[in-house]
């Protein structure tokens, strides 16, 4: 009665005491966002995905629900959350956190760890499916080396080996995730304070338990090494790891066609009848090939890098691709670039290195992957003083630009280059000019028209000549991406501007850039401004310049040969316009449309004619200052070409109205100073022949982006 009635009021304790934390960490005051059940893990804990809410980290949850009344089971729970966080090593699932929770008849028990997936659920995956070889002596490996170190170093059994305790990590790392049944090998003997492995020895099916464990022999058990049990554990494992299922009989054990033939030996050795005779899990690693893989070796390798001499390095990251040709890309994307990340970032990162992380990258083929894990280490590196790092960053962009998705590379990617345009090493503003033919597609046109295009005006005046000639081939390149407006305002004028360049190839670049576009200048821009700009690098001394602007001066000429024919198409098929009314007013009653070639000349200056006073000036325009200048100081003079030579002046007369004298013939009228009008005021700026109003603003927008 006494027994009884003590255990209820501990069964009261511990409900009070519970009901307190209860509070505290259910429903929406959990630390973490519970998510999707991924099935059970081992007895009575299930694996869940979560999401740590203070920073949004992927997380793993274990959840176990377990009876107040069971204190068996809730020891066993409790010491796994305990060992959890007490042990360290590669091999083992990180611990970050874990919690309870009790209601008036059960405890639940969270155990959050790194993201973590059953190795099930990683066998199961279509990645798996013919590329199990290498990956299956990876995470053996890494099983084997966790155990060699809690049984070994640490002096512990595990005693819960089995397919459904080993889990696999984001990166491909097998870890062992339950420690339900960790115990103190020393103690395995004492029977006043049993280990958690002989409090829950009924959990565990008996297949997986060696003839001492069955046969309760704890003597024997704490005479013999303390890998004892775990060894025995380890076969067992095997075979279900590579027959693809658990195990339902230890009869199964005998079967050998699922082992791989060099691991046969060690397998039989694991399994021993005695304790003492089984291999050590240290000796298994140490001996047995199998383990020796390009993928072991590589991520080895990669673990004591920082050890290493440089020179032992840089070999290794120049051999790095070609061992990796064998290898499917999904373990290099989720577990040698991961190693190869986390290795540079905590030193100085050489070429070699950086170029077969770069190399690497080509095998990432999740865009949500490589911009959560890659992108901040190659933003980082475009602001690394070292010009080798920069350069090769740049010419490697093509490796990941499709990784890259336009916002990335509008608030990311472009902002972080920028300087680069202004660089004063010109390798990387020449480099920069190629790597934005690979970056203009995913840009907007904002983007484009302002800032990129201010860039590429400044540095069409670079002092290198590949960089001016890049520079107008990446223009002609970006025209499609720029829109229609923008193109004719702009690329007509950064293309001829080019053309007086001293060096030929900046020279050819302008006029293969001026054909290539061709379809964005209208014909009187070709007939106004290309053709005349273009036509005199027709007599150029370099040959190729004088073929390639022949050919573009050929495809503008045929461009307005076919607009010349379409406007007598045009003006053929309308219909004629009715024919105006003679006019009484004029003496021979035609009109301007029937202006007949053989008609006599007017023969007076009349003075409603605006323009009777202008003659062509000397610069080709209409200029009214000479006629003034004529008609100066001849006011009493009834002919004004009376002071010229009669002979000239028997010319001029005869060519302004014909017979002797002066006279005009046509209306028998004297042409003298009382026929002109009177002259205008002389303009200051003689109007240009067939010129027009200037526009105030400057048709030039090319020019104007180098003064922005």
């Amino acid at each position: 009665t006494d027994s009884a009635t003590s255990r209820k009021r501990g069964e009261s304790q511990h409900a009070n005491m519970f009901a307190k934390l209860t509070s505290l960490v259910t429903g929406t005051s959990l630390p973490f966002t519970l998510g999707e059940d991924k099935g059970t893990a081992w007895n009575w804990w299930t694996l869940h995905d979560a999401t740590w809410k203070a920073d949004g980290t992927n997380v793993s949850v274990f959840k176990a629900v377990i009876s107040l009344s069971d204190d068996a089971k809730l020891n066993l729970a409790r010491n796994s959350l305990k060992r959890l966080r007490g042990l360290k090593h590669p091999s083992i699932v990180s611990f970050k956190d874990s919690l309870e929770s009790a209601d008036r008849s059960n405890v639940t028990f969270y155990i959050v760890t790194e993201r973590v997936m059953t190795l099930a659920s990683f066998l199961a995956m279509d990645e798996m499916q013919g590329n199990t070889s290498e990956v299956l002596a990876w995470g053996l490996r890494a099983v084997v080396s966790g155990i060699s170190f809690l049984t070994n170093e640490c002096k512990l059994v595990y005693g819960s080996l089995c397919y459904n305790s080993v889990f696999v990590s984001h990166t491909l790392d097998w870890k062992l995730g339950i420690f339900d049944l960790l115990s103190e090998h020393a103690g395995m003997d004492k029977a006043m304070d049993p280990q958690p492995f002989v409090q829950g020895l009924p959990l565990v099916s008996a297949q997986y338990l060696p003839g001492e464990v069955h046969k309760k022999e704890w003597q024997l058990v704490k005479d013999g090494p303390a890998w004892g049990i775990d060894a025995w554990g380890l076969g067992c494992f095997m075979q279900e790891l590579f027959k693809g299922s658990t195990m339902a009989a230890v009869s199964e054990l005998r079967d050998l066609q699922s082992i791989p033939k060099g691991l046969q030996g060690d397998y039989q050795r694991l399994l021993s009848s005695q304790p003492h005779k089984r291999l050590n899990p240290a000796q298994l690693l140490q001996r047995n090939s199998f383990f020796r893989t390009k993928l072991s070796d590589i991520v080895v390798f990669l673990d004591n890098l920082l050890l290493k001499e440089e020179v032992e390095r840089n070999r290794f990251f120049r051999s790095l691709k070609q061992a990796l040709r064998s290898l499917p890309s999904f373990l290099i994307q989720r577990k040698i670039l991961p190693a190869c990340l986390s290795v540079v970032e905590f030193g100085n990162v050489s070429t070699p290195a950086l170029q077969a992380i770069l190399d690497l990258v080509e095998c990432v083929g999740d865009e949500k992957y490589f911009e959560t894990g890659v992108l901040p280490f190659i933003l980082k590196l475009l602001a690394s003083p070292d010009v080798s790092v920069r350069l090769l960053l740049l010419q490697s962009v093509e490796k990941f630009i499709t990784l890259l998705s336009a916002t990335t590379i509008e608030k990311q990617f472009y902002p972080a280059m920028q300087s680069y345009f202004k660089d004063p090493d010109p390798r990387i503003r020449d480099q920069t000019i190629k790597c934005m033919s690979l970056l203009a597609p995913k840009m907007n046109q904002k983007i484009l028209n302002s800032s990129l295009l201010q860039h590429l005006a400044q540095l069409q005046r670079d002092p290198e000549a590949a960089i001016r000639t890049n520079t107008t081939v990446l223009i002609s390149k970006i025209s499609q991406f720029l829109g229609e407006a923008s193109c004719k305002r702009i690329l007509l004028n950064a293309f001829t501007r080019v053309l007086n360049d001293p060096v030929a190839t900046v020279r050819n670049a302008g006029i293969l850039a001026l054909k290539e576009t061709s379809q964005y200048y209208s014909e009187e821009d070709i007939a106004r401004k290309l053709i005349p700009t273009l036509a005199p690098l027709v007599t150029d001394p370099d040959p190729s310049i004088s073929v390639s602007s022949f050919q573009c001066l050929e495809k503008n000429f045929e461009v307005l040969k076919n607009y010349n024919k379409k406007r007598e198409t045009e003006l053929a098929s309308a219909p004629p316009e009715p024919a105006a009314p003679p006019n009484p007013s004029q003496g021979n009653g035609n009109s301007a449309e029937t202006f007949n070639m053989d008609a006599p000349l007017v023969d007076e200056w009349r003075p409603e004619a605006e323009d009777n006073n202008l003659v062509l000036g000397d610069d080709g325009g209409w200029d009214d200052d000479g006629l003034e200048d004529m008609l100066q100081g001849q006011e009493s003079t009834t002919n004004p070409l009376s002071g010229l030579d009669d002979s000239v002046s028997q010319q001029m007369s005869e060519l302004m109205g014909g017979g002797s004298g002066g006279s005009n013939t046509r209306s028998g009228a004297p042409m003298g100073r009382k026929h002109l009008s009177p002259p205008r005021k002389p303009s200051k700026k003689p109007m240009k022949l067939g010129a027009t109003k200037r526009a105030t603003k400057s048709d030039d927008a090319w020019g104007d982006l180098l003064n922005d």
